[in-house]
């Protein structure tokens, strides 16, 4: 009972954190989508008025990420200005506009439009939600609930691959937007980030805020100086001049967080693994390995979740470093291993490339791709901490879609081996990068991460 009264619990921040993350699970049911909805909406079967041409699926394919590049700005500023909570919610409505258009009006235009939505929501997802799971959770919990957003973005990707197979158009539509609809109304009950709660002045809420998530009284020492300490951290910042983009590269320390962000989503996204999963039929094909699309999605979408799920029920144990400079290690040797068998052609065993590919995408879904999300949502200061993830996430679907864009007219010039080795060059730059100048951030409050950059020699590593 004693150890009840005086030790925070976990289950509130879990639940609020899983509640946050259903916007991600839309994004990756918004990934996924084009997969098995692609083939049918271009067949005769087609529920649009007649079949769509390659072109059409191509505009709807790109229009996601190039809107989430849009979107960015917006949730940055509007979730600074309104607030992480209102900002949540606004995400899910945009979905149900996309979903409803999707089921309403079944035209190329109309598709295109609904996905340039969701392309918008998808900014917000990776802007708002991160940030607001970081400042609902206490220390020992923040890098296990941080990277279930990637986590349970893959299950929405699986999702829509096992939903799209087994109903109609309209079922998975109505599915899709039910979703959304039950997340708009369910996260009206959930609190607002207690960091935003200071940062408008509302002190009392916010430490009512921190008492109701850690299921202790507002009164408890834990909570008294973890308002403390948050006051501290705005007071601090109040005091500082005008945040803008030329303080921001002012400031050692933003700019040097900023700086290390940015490196980590070029090797997060140039690792070539999305574009793997863009294009894995292709590199089947090439290899000379045959698989139906949705089985292949289904698979590989799989690896990804294992990855992601190793990653949320580990990283407190191992840290940030350990498991992104595996991840960039085993990528890296993947990507290699995939270069020279395109390299020396048909005399390499069928089932190397193969292993390669599945291996690659294990690992980089147990580390490249949500530890630089948990990271960029740690080391920035609550008043910036919105906009540098903003500017870090419109960096990385940009990265995204240049490797998208370039992988198939580089791979069908040069061959797909200079494609691999490329990728395979950014990884192993990652591994060196992630060891050298990346600071361990488990366990450690903001003012200890930023230690790293204010000393001419780290504290930590």
């Amino acid at each position: 009972m004693d150890r009840r009264k005086n030790e925070s619990s976990a289950k509130r921040q879990i639940l609020t954190a899983l509640i946050a993350t259903i916007p991600t699970f839309t994004y990756g049911i918004q990934i996924g989508w084009l997969s098995p909805m692609g083939p049918l909406l271009k067949s005769q079967a087609t529920p649009a008025r007649a079949p769509l041409t390659d072109n059409d699926v191509s505009w709807m394919a790109a229009a996601l990420p190039l809107a989430a590049i849009c979107g960015i700005p917006f949730f940055s500023y509007a979730s600074d200005r309104y607030g992480r909570k209102i900002c949540v919610i606004l995400v899910s409505l945009l979905s149900c506009i996309s979903w409803t258009i999707k089921l309403a009006a079944i035209m190329p235009s109309t598709l295109i439009i609904a996905r340039v939505i969701a392309g918008l929501a998808a900014g917000g997802c990776f802007v708002v939600v991160p940030v607001y799971v970081k400042e609902i959770s206490e220390d020992t919990l923040r890098g296990a609930l941080g990277s279930l957003n990637m986590t349970v973005c893959k299950l929405g990707v699986i999702f829509v691959y096992a939903v799209g197979m087994l109903v109609s158009y309209k079922v998975n539509q109505g599915v899709y937007l039910a979703v959304s609809g039950v997340h708009v109304l369910l996260f009206c009950f959930m609190p607002e980030s207690p960091n935003y709660l200071l940062k408008i002045g509302q002190e009392k809420k916010a430490a009512k805020t921190i008492s109701w998530l850690r299921g202790l009284h507002k009164d408890h020492k834990i909570i008294v100086e973890e308002v403390h300490k948050l006051k501290s951290e705005q007071r601090r910042y109040d005091e500082a001049p005008h945040v803008s983009l030329l303080t921001v590269v002012r400031d050692r320390v933003t700019f040097s967080a900023l700086r290390m962000t940015l490196v980590l989503m070029a090797m997060q996204t140039l690792s070539g693994c999305f574009a793997l999963m863009n294009y894995a039929a292709d590199v089947f094909e090439r290899a000379g390995t045959q698989w139906s699309p949705n089985t292949l999605a289904l698979f590989v979408g799989s690896l990804q979740l294992a990855g992601s799920f190793f990653t949320t029920v580990s990283i407190e144990k191992f840290g940030r470093k350990i498991p992104l400079a595996c991840s960039s290690l085993v990528v890296s040797l993947c990507m290699t291993t995939l270069a020279t068998c395109f390299l020396l052609g048909t005399g390499v065993v069928s089932w190397l490339p193969v292993a390669a590919v599945c291996v690659c995408i294990l690992a980089y879904g147990a580390g490249l791709a949500p530890v630089p999300m948990v990271i960029m949502a740690e080391v920035f200061t609550y008043q910036v901490r919105a906009r540098m993830a903003g500017a870090s996430m419109a960096f990385s679907f940009f990265c995204s879609s240049m490797t998208v864009l370039f992988y198939t007219p580089v791979a069908n010039q040069f061959g797909p081996y200079v494609v691999f080795y490329s990728f395979a060059a950014v990884t192993l730059f990652g591994v060196v990068y992630t060891v050298l100048w990346v600071p361990e951030t488990k366990g450690k409050s903001l003012d200890e991460i930023q230690r790293y950059w204010r000393k001419n020699e780290p504290t930590f590593v």
